[in-house]
């Protein structure tokens, strides 16, 4: 490709006439970031299929070509508001020094690693750019070290507290602070959701927690503290978790399932046979170790719940938390049949894995020929292939379910390969902020900025056909995070019908925080929003059907959510 002036490039950009799909030509950044990208594949199919001296002399000129173009005042303006234009000349000073240390010129290879450093220092990047063979003979250089010591600095000055660190029985009393310390300091500095605790003093909560770290002294005392500092920023992609050590002590939980059904708390599913004579679905659990259930889930469970609404906290507190606890010690259930007899359970406690699972991306034709697909989870392909596999009965349905009732996210490009296969439309996205610099302008006025993340193209439709009739898709509390995208995505695009019940209203993306003994935490740092701009996290997607479970229908084995999306086709 010939190099192309800013100029002409605006002007091919402007002239870009809309294609079938009337896709939208792409921005000038976006303009400038395709032909860099173009430039740099290029010079490597090149370098692929002849990497003599001429050739490499070559790649050299176009790889400076495309610096000096880079480096023009309106491409620098344009990736001033463009990440990946920007940091298109990070690739290409890579890019150089590989050539130029394959060419035996050193200090042109080490000139183009120096100037790599001024785009940032690359952290656990560092050593596998570094040990690219290109630079084995650079690897003796002054200068080298140098530059490995320069970009290796985050990795010492980032470090977290608990790196390296590994289970004790007891810590010491510093290492419990500095845990603490820690996780209070990353939260102020990213935490993406503090308006959802409005009443929260965060620094206040930190000098409060402190007195009791510094007496918890066992590791399992300290993490039962530490995780009840995370919940009070009310979101449930914020938590501390234990080392694996403490597990089976903290979480591990009978292998029943329990929920809040209309008021009460109900056993939903039994999966160990052996209890079946003693436990049934449908037993209301009144009490938990001699006290009422509420009354228990509020003082034992509530404390380490982290949620970000109403309905995620009560899920985590009758559901997921309700009955964890020590592997060794069983739990004493006062339950209450149908008839309204009651009796008690001492029931022992398993593992803290998940006691039980239904088939996983289940798939049939119900009544009305109407195609049922469950979407368990998106942390694998695993729905994607699912749908591929069922695609010739869905495309002869007359209508669609997709059930993401239980699906507790993953990766959200799943959902969206679901959705492509949907729509000839491109797939919506949330509004993705992170936080910017806070800035002090006095000593009494801070003032917190939101930068958009970069955006990527939106996905499409890849796979050719896609399903025209009506599609339903069923909600619940416990559709979470990349389910709640999906969810969020479908509703943006007027493909369908939501029935159910209000989704978790917990998305985002969080970092993570090694802490000291092997436990770690996280905290989400991006800030969704609808692609509207209303508000997600701590709310939820509202369904356009309400429909619940009730005690009736727990009892009898029935779904009312399922049997009015039924209802829904029929009329």
């Amino acid at each position: 490709m010939p190099r192309l002036s800013l100029a002409a490039l605006l002007c091919a950009c402007l002239a870009l006439p809309a294609d079938a799909d009337d896709r939208a030509a792409p921005s000038p950044a976006q303009a400038g970031y395709d032909y860099a990208q173009t430039v740099r594949n290029e010079v490597s199919t090149q370098l692929k299929d002849k990497s003599d001296r001429v050739a490499l002399e070559q790649a050299a000129q176009r790889l400076e070509g495309l610096v000096d173009w880079l480096d023009t005042p309106l491409t620098r303006d344009l990736g001033t508001g463009s990440r990946y234009l920007y940091f298109r000349g990070l690739d290409v000073q890579r890019d150089l020094a590989v050539v130029y240390a394959r060419l035996g010129q050193t200090d042109k290879a080490l000139d183009a690693l120096e100037t790599m450093g001024r785009y940032g220092w690359l952290g656990d990047a560092t050593e596998p750019i570094l040990a690219d063979e290109a630079f084995a003979a650079l690897r003796e250089e002054p200068r080298f070290q140098a530059i490995r010591a320069t970009w290796s600095t985050p990795l010492r000055m980032l470090k977290d507290f608990g790196a390296g660190s590994t289970y004790r029985e007891r810590l010491t009393v510093e290492e419990r602070i500095a845990g603490l310390t820690q996780f209070w300091a990353d939260a102020r500095q990213y935490f993406a959701h503090f308006d959802n605790a409005p009443a929260l003093d965060w620094n206040q909560a930190y000098l409060e927690f402190l007195p009791r770290v510094i007496a918890a002294d066992t590791t399992a005392a300290y993490y039962q503290v530490l995780m009840q500092f995370a919940p009070l920023l009310r979101d449930g992609h914020t938590n501390i978790f234990p080392p694996d050590q403490l597990k089976d002590r903290l979480y591990a939980r009978p292998p029943i399932m329990t929920a809040l059904v209309e008021d009460a708390v109900l056993v939903i599913a039994v999966h160990d046979p052996a209890l079946a004579g003693g436990l049934r679905v449908g037993d209301e659990i009144v009490a938990i170790d001699g006290m009422p259930v509420k009354q228990y889930a509020e003082q034992k469970v509530a404390p380490y719940v982290s949620s970000s609404t109403a309905q995620d906290r009560a899920l985590r507190m009758y559901s997921y938390q309700l009955l964890t606890g020590d592997a060794g010690v069983p739990v004493r259930l006062t339950l209450r049949d149908g008839t309204g007899r009651q009796r008690e359970e001492t029931i022992a406690r398993g593992s803290a894995d998940a006691p039980g699972k239904r088939e996983p991306f289940a798939f049939r034709m119900l009544a009305g020929d109407i195609a049922y697909l469950s979407l368990d989870h998106f942390e694998s392909d695993g729905g994607v292939i699912a749908f591929a596999m069922h695609a010739p009965q869905i495309m002869r349905a007359k209508g669609l379910i997709l059930d993401v009732r239980g699906n507790g996210g993953g990766s959200t490009a799943h959902g969206e390969s679901i959705l492509q296969r949907l729509t000839n439309q491109p797939i919506p996205r949330a509004l993705s902020f992170v936080r910017g610099p806070s800035i002090a302008s006095t000593e009494s006025s801070r003032t917190l900025t939101w930068e958009p993340m970069p955006a990527t193209a939106p996905a499409r439709n890849r796979f050719g056909k896609v399903f025209a009739g009506l599609v339903v898709v069923l909600t619940s509390e416990q559709t979470f995070s990349a389910a709640e995208d999906f969810v969020l995505a479908f509703n943006a695009l007027e493909r369908g019908t939501t029935i159910g019940a209000t989704t978790a209203g917990s998305t985002g993306q969080p970092i993570g925080i090694k802490l000291p003994g092997g436990g770690w935490g996280r905290i989400c740092y991006k800030r969704d929003l609808l692609p509207d701009g209303g508000k997600l996290v701590g709310r939820g997607l509202a369904p356009d059907i309400e429909a619940f479970p009730t005690v009736k229908s727990v009892r009898a084995g029935t779904d009312p959510v399922l049997q009015r999306a039924l209802a829904t086709f029929r009329r």
